[in-house]
């Protein structure tokens, strides 16, 4: 700072002196002249050093004057950051995402309460380790960790991973008719969910520190059905309006033609929901599903500018369809044609979709009017999610809260290994080889047998 302000008072007696001299420098903290430039001037150092002497003084003082101010700026007391930042809320994670969440290696509970002040949640991870004899509380929040004592020992940070999640629905948010929750879409029609729970959303995870490439914001695209958590999985619009309108239809529920029917969009490209940014796939599949065959589409990553109305063909026979050229999967770009082509090229025909998969299922109640001008209500079943394989992550009875989960695995002690050689009873030891030793004891062993 106060070569700053010796330059700017250099400057200053300069235009008061009208003294114009060249080959001034600042060099490690101090003044020197250009001696190719001076050295036969004299009275140039007769005139600059007085100057010198005045601006070292000046620099020192208002050295002395900002080293004040600083440390009065540091004084002022700092505002506690968990305190300001995290607030408790009730409402910033999905319902269908609340409770604690495990698979064999990993506990995630997204709704503790805590919240940043963007309104993003803060999650707790609490990560098996040690072949599931140690539960590290790996990612939780700084107020949690006040509320509840932290273990001490080489496998726990002092200070654990503070993650802030976001989340963008994929799909509308669907309950049993036991919860009383309803989606009302535009065109009126109600949607409820049939038998399980389900919804699908684009969980946005922000670490506290920088990881790769200086990025700490990554994509968790994440489906449930019931009380299973997907990472795996496609998505589609309903297509309840398959169903043609008629009176008989008054008060009935049906189902559509095919609840596979249609194209079922890859919307899952993480590996898992991870203390540490995820690695995201480089390519999706969807499939494109008619009445007679299943068509796999492929899509790789590309740096291309996303086009929500970008069309690709796909021809088989003489048979066209039109499915979406690009996909926006987790902040990352995908497409299924190379640069402006729109013909998908390698076209795949199979029977049926891979297996095991499973759909979620969804009734949309519709209101319409016949072509007697008669109002009538009807439902229709159909599904808008497929999930492939085994759940990602299931939830958990309930019955116990995760301190308690932690504290029961925690307190756990390894049982003793099994000895090296199975219990024999008394040992029967044969004391005459030492009493009488034999008379070649003690011949090398590669003289034995011979």
């Amino acid at each position: 700072m106060w070569c700053r302000v010796a330059m700017c008072a250099v400057a200053m007696q300069k235009e008061r002196n009208k003294f114009a001299y060249r080959g001034l420098s600042l060099i490690k903290g101090s003044f020197y002249a250009d001696t190719q430039k001076v050295k036969n001037r004299p009275e140039f150092y007769k005139k600059f050093m007085p100057l010198k002497g005045i601006l070292l003084i000046f620099a020192g003082l208002c050295l002395v004057q900002g080293t004040i101010l600083t440390a009065q700026e540091s004084a002022v007391p700092a505002t506690n950051a968990a305190t300001a930042v995290e607030v408790v809320a009730d409402d910033s994670v999905p319902l269908l995402l609340e409770g604690i969440w495990e698979n064999s290696n990993r506990y995630v509970v997204f709704d503790t309460d805590y919240i940043a002040s963007d309104n993003r949640a803060i999650p707790n991870i609490v990560l098996k380790t040690f072949y599931q004899w140690y539960d590290d509380r790996a990612a939780e929040s700084p107020e949690y960790s006040a509320k509840n004592k932290r273990d001490r020992n080489n496998t726990t940070p002092a200070n654990p991973e503070r993650i802030l999640l976001h989340f963008t629905p994929l799909t509308d948010e669907l309950f049993t008719p036991e919860y009383k929750i309803n989606v009302t879409q535009e065109d009126g029609d109600i949607l409820t969910a049939d038998g399980e729970c389900s919804g699908a959303w684009d969980m946005q995870i922000t670490y506290s520190g920088h990881k790769l490439g200086g990025k700490n914001t990554y994509h968790v695209p994440i489906a449930v059905i019931g009380n299973k958590l997907y990472l795996k999985f496609r998505v589609k619009a309903e297509n309840s309006d398959s169903v043609d309108v008629s009176t008989v239809l008054d008060g009935s529920v049906n189902d559509v033609a095919s609840k596979e029917a249609g194209y079922w969009l890859d919307a899952g490209n993480a590996n898992g929901i991870l203390v540490s940014p995820p690695v995201s796939s480089e390519e999706l599949l969807s499939y494109l599903v008619t009445d007679s065959a299943v068509y796999p589409v492929r899509y790789w990553e590309t740096d291309m500018e996303y086009d929500a109305n970008a069309r690709a063909r796909l021809d088989d026979g003489g048979n066209s369809y039109y499915v979406p050229k690009h996909l926006l999967v987790g902040g990352l770009v995908y497409t299924c044609t190379l640069g402006r082509r729109t013909q998908i090229r390698n076209v795949q025909k199979i029977d049926k979709l891979p297996e095991p998969y499973s759909m979620n299922s969804v009734l949309v109640e519709k209101h319409a009017v016949t072509e007697e001008d008669k109002p009538i209500t009807y439902r229709v079943r159909t599904s808008t999610i497929l999930v492939f394989g085994e759940p990602y992550l299931t939830l958990t009875d309930g019955t116990r809260t995760l301190e308690e989960i932690v504290q029961a695995a925690n307190s756990r002690k390894k049982p003793p290994r099994k000895p090296l050689f199975p219990p024999h009873g008394v040992l029967d030891f044969d004391w005459s080889i030492i009493e009488d030793p034999p008379k070649d004891y003690n011949r090398r062993m590669l003289d034995l047998g011979k």
